[in-house]
């Protein structure tokens, strides 16, 4: 290279060019503000204002350690990123409602909350222990979208009797006055019910009935782990808003499309239990 190229060179690389934009940081969900409204024994209670018309009323699951309560779950999909209203509410017992006078004043508390807020809509979500909870609620006082996922439709040990799971908790229930979710699932309230295929949930699946207000979704390859699936499928909260919606089809094509779902038919189920 010539001494004149190289000064150009020199020079070209010297000159600043056109600025470049930086990437713009991933949007930040906004924080969700809980205030803990009980904590004992009995309940668990936490309450998130939102600015909609809509109460959420989210249940807790088992929890990871039996040596601790459930905690709150679903802070910020449940509320839609803080835009609606939230009980969220756990079992410390892990008695499936079936603590004297428990669902009652469940049902109590949501009730007051909906008055005070004006709800023009309440719903109710969880998983697994969860998920029956919300199935459950609406046998108790108005609600209009149960989300149910990988629920359990039953404990009972006459019911359920190759179920094995829970056991620790199962065994300390004396009086059985929940003993399926499907006894207190009100036909007014539209219901979507979402399972692994795994063998491991054909206990609760059995129990399944689709009905015209009850769609129920399985998931291939999914255990009892569906909410972590459709999380990492980045869907969950799409899930979520849609069921509360009764968005029905868009809710069906999204869990086809992103998570090979199928839904059960009425017409399926129905034969299903004409055969047995």
């Amino acid at each position: 290279m010539t001494q004149a190229a190289r000064h150009q060179a020199s020079k070209a690389a010297a000159t600043p060019g056109p600025a470049v934009p930086e990437a713009a940081p991933p949007a930040r969900r906004p924080d969700v503000l809980i205030e803990p409204l009980r904590d004992d024994a009995r309940l668990r209670v936490w309450r998130h204002r939102g600015t909609s018309q809509r109460l959420v009323v989210c249940f807790s699951g088992v929890g990871r350690l039996a040596t601790q309560p459930p905690r709150l779950e679903f802070a910020k999909t449940a509320s839609g990123s803080g835009r609606d209203h939230v009980l969220f509410i756990a079992d410390p017992a892990r008695s499936w409602l079936n603590a004297p006078g428990l669902i009652e004043e469940i049902a109590g508390l949501v009730e007051t909350e909906a008055a005070r807020i004006g709800a023009a809509q309440v719903v109710a979500m969880g998983h697994s222990l969860g998920g029956f909870s919300a199935l459950v609620l609406g046998g108790f006082t108005k609600v209009d979208v149960a989300l149910a996922m990988s629920p359990q439709y039953s404990v009972a040990p006459d019911l359920v009797p190759d179920e094995p799971r829970w056991m620790g908790f199962r065994n300390k229930i004396t009086e059985w006055r929940i003993r399926q979710a499907g006894d207190h699932m009100n036909a007014a309230t539209d219901h979507v019910v979402i399972f692994g295929r795994a063998g491991r949930e054909a206990p609760q699946r059995r129990l399944m009935r689709p009905a015209a207000n009850v769609a129920c979704y399985l998931l291939p390859r999914v255990r009892h782990d569906s909410v972590v699936r459709l999380h990492e499928a980045g869907v969950l909260d799409e899930v979520v808003q849609l069921a509360f919606d009764g968005r029905k089809r868009r809710l069906r094509q999204l869990l086809a499309e992103r998570m090979k779902a199928s839904q059960v038919s009425v017409d399926a189920a129905q034969a299903g239990e004409d055969a047995a």
